[in-house]
Order: structure tokens, then C-alpha cells, then sequence
């Protein structure tokens, strides 16, 4: 379904980056190519071997290391992408990229690629409701970013959109913008 799209799977520090690897399975098996850039943070809460298996390809950590190979007719990640996914997507890197800071690997990414950017955020409820993280959000959205957000019932009956969209409804909405943009 996906045979030919190039996506770029950025994974940020926090307590699902464990759900990416099953993110980055679920694009593979539907024949995608995907890449995996991952914060410093992130590898404190899961491995780049996983996403490495989980990919197929060697994953990005640090923007000044040697490529782990030299081909000709490789394009940089940035160039490549149709679609790069933060997911999950922390209140620090949609600040970042809201206001324009290229740190990491990642956050250069974000900002130098053509592609449809999507974040799909997962931060505490009390962080995401702060005024500062809506506005990035919101400047993001206006930018022409995209977010997949679920709305979740906790079972104390609080609705939250903090936390990190199902995995299905994530795969479900990238193929679709995917798609979309294919025709």
C-alpha cells in the first residue's frame, strides 16, 4: 500500500518511544521505506538496535557521525522523505520546531525538509494544556504541520488529547495523508 513512500520516523524522549518500534513495524509491513531519527533522550527509554530491526536501516542518533555508508545515489533524509512522523512528539520538540531551533538531528530535520510533517504528541495533560505549548502548536498548525491526536477517556473520566494517538489510528492517518498526496 505504501510500496515507494520514504518515511521518517523521529522518536523523542518520553515514556512511549517504546510504541514507535511497533509504529515503524506496522509502515514497514505495508512496504514503506522508513528511517529512524532518534533524540538523545529517547535512546533512555528504548535502543536503536529496535528500530534498526524494526527498519530494516541503520538509525540516525547524531547529526555530525560519519554515515555508516557511502552511496552515490543516497539523498539526505531530509530530501528523500514524503512523510516524516514525530511520534511520540514532546512538548520540547514541537517547541522546538515552532520556534525554529535545529539542535539535534531531528530538529534539523524537521526544518529543512519539504516533506508533510506530522507530530503526534504525547506529553503530560498539565504541560500540554500550558499556554506556551499551545501556541506552538497552534504557530505549527498554521505553518501548514500537521497533528494526529485521539481524544482518550481516562478512567477517571477526564478527557485527555496529551497522550499518544493508538497505534492503528496513527497508521490509519498517515496512509491516508499519504495517499491523499499521491493523487
Amino acid at each position: 500500500m505504501l510500496k515507494g513512500k520514504n518515511i521518517i520516523v523521529g522518536v523523542t524522549g518520553c515514556s512511549p518511544a517504546y510504541k514507535a518500534a511497533d509504529i515503524v513495524s506496522k509502515l514497514v509491513a505495508l512496504h514503506a521505506n522508513v528511517d529512524v531519527i532518534m533524540t538523545n533522550n529517547a535512546t533512555k527509554f528504548i535502543a536503536p538496535l529496535t528500530f534498526r530491526n524494526a527498519s530494516g536501516n541503520p538509525v540516525v542518533l547524531d547529526q555530525f557521525a560519519d554515515p555508516v555508508s557511502w552511496n552515490t545515489g543516497h539523498k539526505k533524509l531530509a530530501d528523500k522523505a514524503d512523510l516524516l512522523l514525530i511520534a511520540p512528539a514532546t512538548a520540547n520538540s514541537i517547541g522546538k520546531a515552532a520556534n525554529g531551533i535545529a539542535d539535534d538531528m531531528l530538529s534539523t530535520t524537521i526544518l529543512s525538509t519539504e516533506a508533510v510533517t506530522v507530530f503526534a504528541p504525547h506529553m503530560n495533560p498539565k504541560m500540554y494544556k500550558k499556554p506556551v505549548v499551545q501556541r506552538n502548536i497552534q504557530t505549527l498548525r498554521e505553518d501548514g504541520y500537521l497533528f494526529i491526536q485521539q481524544e482518550k477517556t481516562m478512567p477517571s473520566g477526564r478527557i485527555l488529547y496529551s497522550m499518544l494517538a493508538d497505534i492503528e489510528f496513527i497508521i490509519q492517518e498517515v496512509t491516508g495523508i499519504l495517499l491523499a498526496k499521491a493523487k
